[in-house]
C-alpha cells in the first residue's frame, strides 16, 4: 500500500487479538458452510462442521495461552 494513504494499515498494527477473532470468525463460517452442505453431503458436511468447530474453539485457547506465557 502506498504510505501516504491514510487508511494503510501496517501489519504490525494488527494485534494478535484482531488475528485470533479473524480465525474465530473463519472457524464460524466454515461451520455455518457445513452445516449447509450437510443437507447434500453428509458426510462432508459434518467434516466441515467439525473442521469449524477445531478452527473456533483453537482461537481462544490460543488467546488465553498467550495472555498466561506473557503474564497478564
Amino acid at each position: 500500500m502506498d504510505s501516504s494513504d491514510s487508511y494503510s494499515v501496517d501489519p504490525g498494527d494488527i494485534e494478535p487479538i484482531g488475528a485470533m477473532i479473524a480465525v474465530a470468525f473463519t472457524g464460524a463460517a466454515v461451520g455455518l458452510v457445513g452445516g449447509a452442505v450437510s443437507f447434500v453431503s453428509t458426510d462432508l458436511g459434518l467434516a466441515l462442521v467439525g473442521v469449524g468447530v477445531v478452527v473456533a474453539l483453537s482461537s481462544p485457547i490460543a488467546y488465553v495461552r498467550m495472555k498466561r506465557l506473557r503474564g497478564e
